[in-house]
């Protein structure tokens, strides 16, 4: 497999796993020139809309860790459970069950794709994921992120966030229960306007997480020496 090819299967399972394009899908683009995506615009809020918003900043700030079993579901009908640990900022790791073959680390650097299938390992800058929207220690709407869509639904309330200067990584949409304030879900839009939603299901917050969950070792560079 090229290099490029590579890339483009680490891009599209990252992306499948964040909720940003399936990986048939991504396979797809990539023989295609990429897209230029619009310059995000913010939406007008009114003053309680802008209390609740700063609340829900102020929450994911809050969060250190969360460890919870996930349900994925795409708009083309795929369908996909694991486990999920997140610790902030910059880690998370995804473990899917069988058969997706794919295990994705951010080491607070890296977001590491593996495929098992393939027995391949790549390293992609965390910052030019879109894990990062999520995982940065500063989830700030003034600054960095901004808020493009906001909605109350009865007991939830939804914000759709985008990065100020990549366009390009889409937009998410956090999905919070108000009361208690939780993080439910997140669906991600990307700029060929696919989705893909995140379901937390039974969430801990604040629990104690081993380190070694966010470290990975090669074992297939180990095995050709």
């Amino acid at each position: 497999m090229s290099a490029n090819a590579k890339s483009w299967r680490a891009e599209a399972a990252i992306r499948f796993s964040l909720g940003i394009l399936a990986v048939a899908g991504a396979l797809l683009l990539a023989a295609m020139p990429p897209a230029r995506a619009a310059a995000p615009r913010p939406v007008t809020l009114t003053t309680e809309q802008q209390a609740l918003v700063s609340k829900i900043e102020a929450f994911v700030n809050d969060i250190t860790t969360i460890e919870a079993d996930f349900v994925q579901m795409s708009g083309g009908g795929g369908f996909a459970r694991g486990t999920l640990y997140l610790q902030r900022p910059g880690r998370m790791r995804f473990e899917y069950e069988p058969p997706v073959p794919y295990l994705l680390i951010s080491n607070g650097t890296f977001f590491i794709y593996v495929d098992n299938e393939l027995e391949q390992v790549t390293y992609l800058p965390l910052s030019q994921t879109p894990a990062d929207l999520l995982l940065r220690e500063n989830f700030s709407l003034s600054e960095g992120l901004i808020l493009t869509g906001f909605k109350e639904e009865g007991s939830m309330v939804k914000v759709e966030v985008a990065d100020s200067g990549k366009p390009d990584l889409g937009r998410v949409t956090l999905t919070f229960n108000r009361d208690p304030l939780s993080l439910k879900s997140w669906t991600v839009l990307d700029p060929q306007a696919q989705r893909i939603q995140v379901t937390l299901v039974n969430p801990l917050y604040g629990k104690k997480l081993d380190q070694s969950l966010f470290v990975y070792v090669n074992r297939f560079d180990r095995r050709k020496e």
